[in-house]
């Protein structure tokens, strides 16, 4: 690893201002910037094309994820690593997606993340004990909830997720009010642990939900 650029983008200056003065310490690596919100942090990404980007899971003006999605394509040779406080499942899976190649708990020691920065400067891939074990939890989660173990009506609220249908006009077809279906689509995503709407639709691709497309 010799001469890797890094880019932190994280609102917490304290937190940025020590990990930027404990990784300038090792001389194969420069930190090119720091930054507190996500589109100063992707305008200067851009610019740069630093060779890791290591963004927090939240920001004021958006979603670390987010800046992953709107880089990884424009920026084939960078690589990106989430810092997050937030110990949920389907973030981590939701990092896998978005193309993340290292991911690492906040309260994981200062060791673990430079374990996880030379792995993913090395072009290999980290996930920290703490998320990889959220991520084998969801899994096994994911196996346990089959389609089996909808209601009709949970399978009804699943096919329309996956064509498409906004809560508004499943509501209509069902003749309910919007603020059922939509309380009841959150309860539906709790006990799938699926949180996003790829998720759902790949969920219904899964479990042969979508016959009536």
């Amino acid at each position: 690893m010799t001469n890797a650029s890094i880019i932190l983008i994280n609102d917490q200056t304290l937190l940025r201002n020590l990990l930027t003065a404990s990784l300038e310490e090792d001389p194969a690596l420069t930190v090119a910037g720091g930054f507190s919100n996500a589109t100063e942090g992707i305008n200067a990404c851009l610019k740069l094309a630093p060779t890791l980007v290591i963004v927090r899971c939240m920001l004021p003006d958006g979603k670390g994820l987010d800046v992953v999605r709107a880089l990884a394509p424009k920026l084939a040779g960078t690589r990106f690593l989430i810092l997050s406080s937030l110990e949920k499942a389907h973030i981590v899976r939701e990092a896998i997606d978005a193309g993340v190649h290292g991911f690492v708990m906040k309260r994981a020691s200062y060791e673990t993340l430079v374990q996880a920065i030379r792995a993913v400067i090395a072009g290999k891939s980290y996930y920290c004990p703490i998320s990889s074990g959220l991520l084998v939890e969801s899994l096994r989660t994911a196996a346990d909830n089959g389609a089996n173990t909808l209601t009709p009506r949970e399978r009804d609220i699943v096919r329309g997720i996956a064509r498409g249908e906004s809560i508004k006009s499943m509501a209509a077809r069902l003749g309910l009010k919007p603020k059922t279906v939509n309380n009841q689509y959150s309860l539906l995503k709790e006990k799938l642990g699926i949180f996003d709407t790829v998720g759902i639709v790949r969920y219904a691709i899964r479990y042969d939900l979508v016959e009536d497309f």
